[in-house]
């Protein structure tokens, strides 16, 4: 019966053309769309590895060149923050503050290992304890690197297995040029600073070492407050810090705030193109309904003969169904040798996984939607009554 059906569709390829071209499209639209659906979905599902609630970001911007005077203006505002009874732990950060829409990387080679690019993340001791972070090897920075040899740094999974593989990365020195070399102290399992929906990317965090560079200071401070802490002392603090900083412009946000704008341009276009995507399919589904029906009146001779030689309804029923299934194969076909082209060369970076699941969620919704589509022209097909197809033909 379904080698019947191949038969019977393949002889009927040139009127079938423009159908078999429509599903086509229609399955590459719905690959497309899934396909990014399911990449940030997946990446949704993966820990950030820190933990953003009740942390607020100070960013000061001083208003002289002063380094020095910079320099003990910064450091009287994080004791003064430390103080306040509100605050847990506070920390300066590098401008890439997680959520932020700063970045900054650098690449890292070990061995005969190719490079790789990392973001890095230059931060305080107290870091740690401000975002929450899990140190899962080896051990976070303290006061005893301060006479260390190499500078310590920390990094996460990714950057472990981008660049050491397999390899304890614990203890060993990465040289990034004739001054300076790196000994990784600690392994964090996850970091992903840049959205909920950002794949997580090689991480290293370096050591803010105020006393060791007394020419460098850091403008943006991560702040951890008590549960329940509010717009109360947020003015509260930026009064007094404000007072320190004379002239200075400060600015507090939440990290919470940071995340919601940061989801907002994924969640945008996501929303965007499912809705394009939605109307698409309900045009395609339109027409491929217009169709089949057309083709269908069109053969009451052939279904009033089967019926006059003894055809059951349920058989008139299921050949049509079985011959719009037959026909949607052929257009997926096609579509399938093109999207799989995707997995096999890489293209965009992407997990495999997430190619394959975007096109077995797009081969099933064009078959449900196919089917769908050919139930009730079926439906009217397996009513007609042999005796009424033949006279009208």
């Amino acid at each position: 019966m379904i080698r019947h059906l191949f038969k019977l569709i393949w002889n009927r390829k040139k009127s079938n053309f423009l159908l078999i071209t429509e599903i086509f499209f229609c399955f590459l639209v719905l690959f497309g769309v899934l396909s990014f659906i399911v990449y940030n979905v997946s990446n949704y599902t993966k820990p950030l590895g820190f933990k953003h609630e009740n942390v607020w970001l100070l960013t000061m911007r001083p208003s002289t060149d002063s380094t020095a005077q910079n320099r003990q203006i910064v450091e009287q505002v994080i004791q003064r923050v430390r103080a306040f009874p509100q605050v847990e732990q506070a920390s300066f950060t590098s401008s890439n503050a997680p959520f932020s829409f700063s970045r900054m990387n650098n690449d890292f080679s070990y061995g005969k290992i190719k490079r790789i690019e990392s973001d890095v993340y230059e931060v305080q001791d107290e870091y740690k304890d401000v975002m929450q972070l899990q140190v899962s090897k080896g051990r976070w920075f303290s006061a005893s690197d301060n006479a260390s040899h190499h500078e310590p740094i920390v990094i996460n999974k990714a950057f472990q297995q981008g660049l050491f593989g397999e390899e304890d990365p614990v203890g060993k020195v990465i040289h990034v040029n004739d001054t300076t070399t790196y000994q990784v102290v600690g392994v964090t399992d996850y970091f992903r600073a840049g959205s909920e929906y950002a794949a997580e990317f090689p991480a290293v965090f370096t050591r803010i070492n105020l006393q060791k560079n007394p020419d460098k200071y850091e403008n943006e401070l991560l702040i951890r407050v008590k549960p329940g802490t509010g717009i109360d002392f947020e003015e509260k603090m930026v009064k007094e810090i404000s007072g320190i900083g004379k002239e200075w412009t400060m600015e507090v946000a939440t990290l919470e705030k940071m995340r919601q704008n940061k989801s907002k341009l994924t969640l945008v276009p996501m929303i965007a193109l499912g809705l394009v995507c939605g109307f698409l399919i309900l045009n395609v589904a339109l027409g491929l309904f217009g169709v089949l029906w057309y083709n269908i009146s069109r053969r009451n001779s052939e279904i009033g003969l089967r019926r006059a030689l003894g055809a059951a309804s349920g058989q008139i029923y299921r050949q049509f169904i079985g011959e719009v299934l037959v026909l949607a194969t052929f257009g997926l076909i096609f579509g399938v040798l093109f999207a799989v082209q995707f997995p096999l060369l890489q293209v965009f970076d992407v997990e495999s996984e997430v190619y394959f699941i975007a096109l077995a969620g797009a081969v099933v919704l064009i078959y449900v939607l196919t089917t769908i589509c050919a139930l009730y022209p079926s439906r009217q097909a397996a009513a007609i009554h042999p005796a009424i197809a033949l006279h009208e033909d």
